[in-house]
């Protein structure tokens, strides 16, 4: 599948965009005007205001509102939206000074419905959304800076409307960094910045709201001591993530489909955590890495419903035809599997940080929702609007406060609302289902071109088998192992590069190195055997605060072992355990016993050592043998015996006398 180019598409939108959790410009640059809050939605009788920032503007600056006439249609509303096609004005407020000694002025036009219109402001008698233009001149009249929003005119309370159904879906995750010693981490800006959008979040708890947050951030918070991933009644859906944002598509391709369930089960177990309730598995907001297998996959993990981007949606008229981002459909994974979709609405999601000026891109993307309220009235229509991950904090608190005055409220006038914030769950409950021969509509999906894992897949692979031989070695040591865990888990973050991965990966292995470690042996041992069979001790020492079961592998070339060269033991925690190994010997000697202690079935080897043995005992065989030349030596001795007394006695019987005097 060809790889998604799309500007709209802004490829892997929801968690790489800007980059993940970088901030966009807050600063207003030299002699620009940027917008601070403005009022969401107005009533019929309701006061639009804005505040902004002048920068460095002369003292001598005049600000401008100017509001043009609706505007009907998306396509419009993008030209309004870079300055241009405004139309015809409606009115003009007087000029205002720049507040002395302030850096920034607040602008009012109040609104009436109906004529005379309020002193100041004019009379708008239809709902819709209208351009305004605010801008910065000289005493001249020359424009020193203009900057473009909308004001959201609401129907009448007693107009019947149906407002659309919008699921804006908060991500909050950052890219990670990797320390001088190799430990995945956030810096303190990223994570300074994750605990600030909880703390927005915690401050919209009125407003239904879906998040997805990465299970990396929210431990790292967590860890920092900071409270505020746990908001108290907050309205909200969680979605199930993965423990850091991973290359699905590629880790399907490179053989490695696994690791995407243990991501899954290792991030509900932070999440579940966190926030003291599981998170949803059957919806997921999916970037463009899943590919179809990969999306296979997550039905086998309970994912049902799932929002793409608009931009992977193979149709031809993606931008104009509304009702692809308003109506649910149906998409299929690789071997044929069905999920009730949404599409992510990617224009609305890039107002967030495609702009120099976030809190304006928040307007935008509001201004986007209600005009596909217009352009697709009627009940059962809905949006999925992602807001990413590099959204800047400021514009991230203006959109949800915007969301939680849909009324027009905070303008002063009640007006009949047009968007209803909503969940996910609750978004694939009320939209309807886009058919064609009263069937529903399946769309064809791209995604990105999966890319090769390299080494990674097979440095990741000996790392997760290490990992398997320690947890098999200490059932109960889940704390100990769980660092060491999470930092093999980490390695599949998607940002990083290969050289990344590796630091990661060896210093998850120096952290099983330093507790496998604390398994040991003697470094040297010497053992005499006085027979030919006995028992030679060994004493293993656990010094970890939790038992550990081991495999006892051993091997010598002299010695047998009549109980087998492996068995299993159980090592109670911090203490020595002393087992003996039976042996049994046909020769004396000195000889080595070579004894390795490895986790239990053999997975990893955490202590080897070699014995001296030496043997005194003879064998059997060697005892026949010196009976039998013992008996040799008495038969000899006693036959040679016999013939010296024999020869003796012959040659004294038969020697003559010697003569007298001779």
């Amino acid at each position: 599948m060809r790889r998604v180019l799309s500007l709209l598409g802004v490829a892997a939108l929801l968690f790489v965009m800007c980059p993940r959790g970088a901030s966009a410009q807050t600063t207003p640059a030299s002699g620009q005007l940027t917008l601070v809050r403005q009022t969401a939605f107005v009533g019929p009788n309701g006061t639009f205001t804005a505040e902004v920032s002048t920068g460095d503007l002369p003292a001598t600056t005049k600000l401008d509102l100017i509001i043009y006439n609706s505007i009907t249609t998306r396509s419009r509303l993008n030209r309004t939206i870079a300055g241009e096609q405004l139309g015809s004005a409606l009115f003009s407020t007087t000029a205002t000074a720049l507040s002395p000694n302030q850096s920034t002025t607040t602008l009012s036009l109040p609104i009436n419905e109906q004529w005379p219109a309020r002193e100041g402001g004019t009379v708008l008698t239809q709902s819709g959304i209208y351009p305004v233009l605010i801008e910065a001149t000289a005493p001249n009249g020359s424009r020193l800076a203009s900057i473009v929003t909308h004001l959201l005119r609401l129907p009448s309370e007693t107009t019947p409307t149906t407002p659309i159904s919008l699921a804006a879906t908060v991500v909050i995750d950052a890219p990670l960094e990797v320390s001088p010693d190799g430990s995945p981490r956030l810096s303190d800006t990223q994570l300074a910045r994750a605990g600030e959008q909880f703390r927005i979040l915690g401050g919209s708890l009125a407003t239904p709201l879906t998040l997805a947050a990465t299970p990396f951030v929210v431990q790292a918070l967590t860890d920092a001591g900071d409270s505020s991933v746990r908001p108290e009644n907050q309205i909200r859906q969680t979605l199930s993530r993965p423990f850091v944002s991973i290359d699905s598509g590629s880790l399907m391709a490179g053989g490695r489909g696994s690791v995407i369930e243990t991501e899954y089960a290792a991030g509900d177990s932070v999440l579940s955590a966190a926030f003291a309730a599981a998170p949803d598995r059957r919806t997921q907001v999916l970037d463009p890495s899943v590919t179809p297998a990969a999306i296979d996959r997550l039905a086998a993990l309970g994912t049902r419903s799932v929002v793409l981007q608009s931009s992977q949606l193979r149709s031809a008229v993606i931008n104009d035809e509304s009702s692809v981002l308003t109506n649910r459909f149906v998409i299929e994974g690789e071997n044929g599997t069905s999920f009730s979709a949404m599409a992510n609405d990617d224009t609305a999601s890039s107002r967030f940080v495609l702009t120099k000026d976030p809190v304006l891109g928040a307007h935008h993307a509001l201004a986007e929702i209600m005009m596909l309220h217009q352009e697709q009235p009627g009940a059962n229509r809905g949006a999925a609007l992602t807001i990413p991950a590099g959204t800047d904090t400021a514009a991230f608190k203006e959109f949800l406060a915007g969301l939680s005055t849909t009324t027009g409220a905070a303008s002063g006038s009640i007006g009949s609302a047009v968007i209803q914030p909503v969940t996910l769950d609750d978004l694939f409950a009320r939209t309807a289902v886009a058919t064609a021969s009263q069937k529903p509509i399946v769309r064809d999906w791209t995604s990105n071109e999966p890319t090769g894992l390299g080494v990674y897949g097979n440095q990741l692979e000996q790392a997760q088998w290490n990992l398997l031989g320690l947890q098999a070695m200490l059932p109960e040591g889940g704390e100990l192992i769980a660092p060491i865990e999470r930092t093999v888990l980490a390695s599949a973050e998607a940002t990083l590069d290969s050289s990344d991965r590796a630091a990661i990966l060896a210093n998850a292995d120096s952290q099983l190195q330093a507790l496998s470690s604390a398994i040991s042996l003697p470094t040297s041992q010497k053992v005499t055997l006085t027979s030919s069979s006995g028992k030679i001790p060994l004493v293993i020492t656990n010094a970890l605060p939790v038992e550990a079961l081991v495999r006892i592998t051993v091997s010598s070339p002299k010695l047998e072992f009549p109980e087998g060269t492996s068995y299993e033991i159980t090592l109670s925690p911090s203490s020595t355990t002393r087992t003996d190994i039976s042996v049994t010997t046909r020769a004396s000697g000195a000889f080595p016993l070579d004894v390795e202690v490895a986790s239990s079935g053999g997975g990893l080897l955490v202590a080897s050592s070699r014995i001296d043995v030496r043997s005194t005992a003879v064998s059997g065989f060697g005892l026949f043998v010196s009976v039998i030349a013992g008996l040799f030596l008495l038969v000899w001795w006693g036959r040679h015996f016999r013939h010296t007394r024999r020869a003796r006695a012959l040659v004294t019987s038969d020697e003559p006398s010697p003569s007298p005097g001779g």
